[in-house]
């Protein structure tokens, strides 16, 4: 059986014509729902993520669906930033004053298709994060080195992040398993959130869950099926249009390459996963690390993803995915985690 983001020409028109008996109904559902939730978050104020969570992003189980005309998805993805980076090494965590980034991100996702040419996705995050500093500490040297004791400050965030809105075109061949994506991520999210310390936000301009800019993203992919085995390809060039209180980040490029076996999905409603993961970042433009040239910012990441996929039923679909790096280089010193996690749930109709 093939996978349920893929097409089977025999189910897809018993669905087209499902979709045709409600079809005025789920639009004006999806316009209705999309509008007011971006009205109602907009004016909150400033995801780029310097962190690199927008490799969650792509791939399984975001990859753009052309089997159903609507999906509705919650993924739950873990980031613990405790080892620091510098080049392609682990060092001492005494040489970056930041000591931990912990993340649960909640990302709600809502897919829907117009007809075989056009359809639109929205993202919206909402972000839970820890953040341990070392307000004395010197990027590159140690405290000791300085002649100073550590100053460690905690800051915690629970808050909306931004929002992505994107239209997608699929009409490149019939079976609709090409498509290129483009929209905006908006600048919903704050960039002041949590503790405050002396007047101003522990957390650093490259770690608050809003960036403060409108960011263009364009993006393709392709995916296709051989006997058993499914594959695809997704990518996602994301480039700030504006600066806000004088930072910018970096433009990000993300791509995934992977495949699924569905030849046990019938016995057991299992489909085994398996994906590359690789992400790169350009130098962040003001911010906290403007005091030292922009230097510690910016990387390039490769991760291979091992994960599974559980078809509940025709509708309802469970995924869990591992990130496990195989390579990395971080300009400067940067905090990195040891592996990241996902794990969600999706409704297509």
């Amino acid at each position: 059986m093939q996978m349920a983001y893929m097409v089977s020409k025999q189910e897809e028109t018993g669905m087209a014509n499902l979709y045709n008996l409600h079809k005025i109904a789920t639009l004006r559902f999806l316009s209705t729902t999309v509008t007011a939730i971006t009205i109602a978050m907009i004016p909150n104020m400033a995801s780029a993520c310097a962190c690199g969570c927008g490799v969650f992003n792509l791939g399984l189980p975001g990859l753009p669906s052309t089997f159903y005309k609507t999906r509705i998805s919650l993924q739950y993805d873990y980031m613990n930033q405790n080892e620091t980076q510098h080049g392609s090494g682990i060092v001492s965590r005494s040489l970056n004053p930041d000591k931990q980034i912990e993340t649960n991100f909640f990302n709600l996702n809502i897919q829907h298709m117009f007809n075989h040419q056009w359809g639109i996705t929205a993202m919206i995050p909402y972000w839970n994060r820890h953040f341990v500093t070392d307000s004395n500490g010197t990027v590159g040297l140690t405290d000791a080195s300085q002649g100073v004791s550590p100053q460690i400050l905690t800051s915690n965030a629970t808050v909306l992040s931004d929002i992505r809105i994107m239209g997608m075109y699929t009409g490149f061949s019939s079976d609709m398993s090409s498509g290129i994506t483009f929209g905006l991520k908006l600048p919903t999210g704050p960039t002041n959130a949590g503790n405050y310390y002396q007047g101003g936000p522990i957390m650093d301009r490259d770690t608050q869950p809003g960036t403060g800019t409108n960011d263009l993203l364009l993006g393709g992919y392709k995916m296709g099926n051989e006997s058993d085995w499914g594959w695809f390809t997704q990518i996602l060039w994301r480039h700030a249009l504006d600066s806000y209180q004088g930072y910018r980040p970096g433009d990000s490029v993300n791509l995934a390459v992977g495949a699924h076996y569905d030849g046990i999905e019938a016995s057991t409603h299992l489909i085994p996963t398996l994906q590359l993961n690789y992400q790169w970042r350009g130098h962040d433009q003001g911010g906290g690390d403007a005091a030292y040239g922009n230097t510690n910012s910016g990387y390039s990441n490769l991760y291979i993803t091992p994960g599974v996929q559980i078809n509940l039923s025709s509708k309802w679909l469970l995924n869990t995915s591992v990130y496990l790096p195989i390579y990395r280089y971080a300009n400067g010193y940067q905090q990195v985690a040891h592996f990241m996690a996902n794990a969600g749930v999706t409704y297509q109709f």
